[in-house]
């Protein structure tokens, strides 16, 4: 086996979260999470699908029986906007069916309701656009108190202080990160993803493994978030074919979902890098999914980052499974990209951006999107260059 750690760490490490509570049958325990907050009123916030699926009731009658007057709002879209914020937010200003106002949100769903949430619960107490409060600490106040319930294994939202949405009107998809958007706890019950479809449970997946992996070998990597990160890794390349292959294995759902709450951690204690910013014009121009897009130009990406940290690459395929033991330092963290690549095909998504409708003669026009994104190109390992971004991008396709 590997050894964990081969270098000293040269910065500080911290570590903020709200509440955990994590395991099958934990979705009870949100109504003493919505009392903690002292709410009498809330705004259930997710989507069609979740809503469909019967777990937004679920979580409404659980409050109900509890006493908490709720009202649904069930008009997430897959990528939430700037503007999809300003008409959530409206919902909450129309007040609670039962009369009176709401006094807290709880996010019910994938990344884009718990994202949704966050923002409605920003405009409570800030003027809109959210896109006024894009970058880091950029949020004057900290808006009504929220309770984040996920139905995916991947984003890692329910745990972290940020949001990310689309600018349509600038075409610019960019996050809001500040210590004012922290939920007021994070109910993470596996056994609600077990309605996910397979697809949509594969490309969490990889969004999962992205967040923890990219972290893992960030120039912000630290020991706390090293530890989480190749947990995570482990437990995607250990659950992800199975929860994709079986829906119904719990033990599965329940392994990818701790997955996804440890790639959310390492987001709060190291961040992510250069796939995520990647990522971002993708999601804004094409409409392709945040996690769907991490997972096809993760390999890429890896490749080019390669050469930047060959030992933690190759702790990296460790983790996922791979036989390390007598191969060359280069030869073990090859394999960490091979078994991502694998990864993906097992469970079903597709070969390339061509196949989510992205044309070639697109690619150079999102390098500079992709570059913009300080926050995340300086955490890289290695310092981007137009020639690379736009290589991993047609490399990808």
């Amino acid at each position: 086996m590997l050894p964990l750690i081969d270098r000293p760490f040269t910065q500080p490490a911290s570590l903020r979260l709200p509440p955990i509570t994590f395991g099958a049958g934990s979705v009870a325990q949100v109504v003493d999470e919505v009392r903690r907050t002292g709410a009498a009123r809330v705004l259930v916030v997710t989507d069609k699908g979740v809503a469909g699926a019967g777990v937004a009731a679920l979580v409404r009658d659980l409050l109900e029986a509890g006493g908490v007057a709720t009202g649904l709002y069930d008009r997430v879209p897959p990528e939430p906007s700037v503007a999809s914020v300003e008409v959530a937010y409206e919902a909450w200003r129309a007040g609670a069916p039962h009369g009176g106002a709401y006094d807290a949100v709880v996010g019910v769903g994938g990344g884009s309701s718990l994202d949704s949430a966050k923002g409605i619960s920003i405009r409570t107490a800030n003027a809109g656009p959210v896109s006024r409060y894009f970058g880091v600490d950029q949020l004057p106040a900290r808006g009504v108190p929220y309770v984040l319930l996920p139905t995916t294994a991947g984003t890692g939202s329910e745990v972290t202080a940020g949001a990310i949405f689309d600018d349509t009107e600038r075409q610019l998809k960019a996050g809001i990160v500040s210590s004012r958007l922290m939920a007021a706890a994070a109910i993470i019950d596996p056994d609600l993803t077990v309605s996910c479809p397979a697809e949509v449970t594969a490309a969490a997946g990889l969004d999962a493994l992205t967040h923890a992996l990219e972290a893992y070998v960030a120039v912000k990597a630290n020991p706390i978030a090293d530890l989480f990160a190749l947990e995570a890794v482990r437990l995607v390349g250990q659950h992800l074919r199975a929860a994709v292959a079986r829906g119904t294995d719990r033990a599965a759902r329940a392994g990818q979902m701790l997955a996804s709450l440890y790639g959310g951690v390492t987001i709060v204690a190291a961040g992510t890098g250069l796939c995520h910013a990647m990522a971002y014009p993708l999601g804004s121009a094409y409409h392709v999914p945040h996690g769907m897009a991490n997972a096809l130009l993760l390999p890429a990406v890896m490749a080019y980052n390669l050469p930047a940290d060959l030992p933690k690459f190759a702790r990296l395929a460790e983790a996922l499974g791979e036989p390390v033991a007598g191969l060359s330092l280069r030869a073990a963290a090859e394999r960490s990209v091979e078994a991502v690549r694998q990864l993906s095909l097992d469970v079903g998504l597709p070969s390339g951006l061509r196949a989510v409708g992205v044309p070639e003669s697109a690619l150079e026009g999102f390098v500079p999107g992709a570059l913009s994104a300080a926050r995340l190109i300086t955490n890289n390992p290695r310092v981007p260059t137009a020639d690379g971004v736009l290589r991993a991008y047609r490399e990808s396709w």
